[in-house]
C-alpha cells in the first residue's frame, strides 16, 4: 500500500500582498500526477488546509478541486484541521462527503476517530488540539501544558498491537535539532511543545506544523512539510512529498518526491548594477519571488528599475555603511563642549564611516547661517 502524506498547504496564503493561488494549484496538480502515476490509494493531509480560519473564495474553489481530482480517482483521503483552520467550518458535512473517499476530522469529543484502512492498517485522526479543549475530558489528570494534554489523548487510545497503527497530528513535536520556519505559529516559551515519546505506541506519526519536512528522532515521526516556501528562511529548503510504503510484511518504507515551484522563493544580494546585467537574469527564473539586498549607499527609483526586469520582487533592502551604523552603540561624544557645526561633522562621521567633504560642509554652512547656528 502506497501513501502520500501532506500537510501545511496554507491555501490562500499571501506573502507581502502577492498571492499564491496558482502557485498552490500547480503543486497540488502534481501531487494528483504522483497518485495516479504511482498508484497511490491513499492520501493524509495533516492540518493548516487553510492560512485562515475563513478562506478566500478562491482557497476553497482550489481544495474543492483537489478533492474531487482524488475522489473521481477513487483515492481516499483523510484530513484533519491545524491551527490555522476553523475545524467546525473544515468539518461541515464531514458525514456526507465521506461517501465519496473523503474523511474529515470533527471536534474532538473525548477519543480520537478512528479508520481501519484494511485489515491489517488502523488510522486515527487527532485535529490540532488546546489543553482546554481536553481537560473537561480527563478531569482526574492534571493538564498543565500541552504534552500532558496530548498524553492524556494517546494514553487513552485502546490501540490493536498486531496492527499497523498510524496517527495524523498537528502539533509542535519536537527534539534537538528540528527545523523551524518564521511562518510558523508558537506560543512564548515552548508551551506548546510535545514530547516525541507521547506517540511511542503508533508505528507512525504524520504530523503537519513545521513547515521544513523532517523526522522527528527517527523516520516513525515525521513532519511533512509545506507544499511551497512561505517565509525567506525557507529559501535553502527542499521541498518534498513523503510516500509511505507498507508492504505485505507490514513494513514501512519511504520514498521522497522533490517539489516542482511555478515560481520559487529567492534572495539575492549585491550591488544593483549586476543584477541588471544581462549575464545575471538570463541565467535565473525572473519570474520568482525575490528579495534584494543592495550593498549600494544609495539608489534612485532602486525598486523602479529592478522591477522592468523582475516583477515579482517582495522586498527590497540595503545592507551598507549606512544601515550599519544604525545599529552601532551610541556616540561617545554626545554631550561634549561643540557646536552645532562640530556635533554634526561627528555624526556624518559616524553614519557614513567617512569625513564629511568640502561640498556638504557649505551646503551646512548655509543652512545653519539662514537659519542661526543657535536656534
Amino acid at each position: 500500500m502506497k501513501i502520500l502524506h501532506l500537510a501545511d498547504l496554507h491555501l490562500g496564503r499571501k506573502i507581502n500582498d502577492f498571492s499564491l493561488i496558482n502557485d498552490q494549484k500547480f503543486v497540488l496538480n502534481q501531487a494528483i500526477e504522483l497518485v495516479l502515476k504511482d498508484k497511490i490509494k491513499i492520501v493524509f493531509i495533516s492540518g493548516d488546509i487553510f492560512d485562515r480560519a475563513v478562506p478566500s473564495s478562491e482557497a476553497l474553489e482550489l481544495f474543492g478541486d483537489f478533492l474531487l481530482s482524488l475522489s473521481n480517482a477513487h483515492i481516499k483521503c483523510y484530513i484533519i484541521s491545524g491551527n490555522h483552520d476553523n475545524i467546525e467550518r473544515l468539518s461541515y458535512l464531514s458525514d456526507l462527503i465521506k461517501n465519496s473517499n473523503i474523511f474529515i476530522s470533527k471536534i474532538f469529543s473525548g477519543t480520537l476517530e478512528k479508520y481501519p484502512l484494511n485489515e491489517n492498517i488502523d488510522l486515527y485522526l487527532m485535529p490540532y488540539l488546546y489543553p482546554a479543549q481536553i481537560r473537561k475530558f480527563y478531569p482526574d489528570i492534571k493538564i498543565s501544558d500541552y504534552n500532558c494534554a496530548i498524553k492524556a489523548v494517546i494514553d487513552d487510545v485502546n490501540i490493536d498491537k498486531n496492527k499497523i497503527n498510524i496517527i495524523l497530528a498537528h502539533q509542535f513535536v519536537t527534539s534537538d535539532n528540528i527545523i523551524l520556519s518564521d511562518s510558523e505559529q508558537h506560543s512564548v516559551g515552548g508551551i506548546d511543545a510535545v514530547s516525541p515519546n507521547v506517540f511511542e505506541k503508533f508505528d507512525y506519526v504524520a504530523l503537519g506544523h513545521l513547515h521544513c519536512p523532517q523526522k522527528v528522532l527517527s523516520d516513525k515521526i515525521r513532519y511533512g512539510g509545506s507544499i511551497l516556501k512561505y517565509s525567506f528562511n525557507e529559501v535553502n529548503q527542499k521541498k518534498l512529498f513523503t510516500v509511505l510504503n507498507i508492504d505485505k510484511y507490514n513494513k514501512i518504507s519511504f520514498e521522497f518526491h522533490e517539489i516542482e515551484f511555478l515560481h520559487d522563493l529567492k534572495i539575492y544580494k549585491g550591488f544593483i548594477r549586476d543584477f541588471l546585467k544581462e549575464e545575471f537574469y538570463l541565467n535565473i527564473n525572473k519570474d520568482d519571488y525575490i528579495q534584494f539586498v543592495l550593498f549600494d549607499d544609495y539608489v534612485t527609483d532602486a525598486k523602479k528599475k529592478l522591477s522592468a526586469i523582475f516583477p515579482n520582487i517582495l522586498f527590497l533592502g540595503f545592507d551598507n555603511k549606512f544601515t550599519k551604523a544604525i545599529n552601532s552603540p551610541p556616540s561617545a561624544f554626545i554631550g561634549e563642549d561643540k557646536n552645532i557645526s562640530e556635533h554634526f561633522f561627528d555624526f556624518y562621521k559616524l553614519q557614513c564611516d567617512g569625513d564629511i567633504d568640502d561640498e556638504k560642509r557649505k551646503i551646512l554652512s548655509d543652512m545653519l547661517s539662514s537659519q542661526g547656528e543657535g536656534e
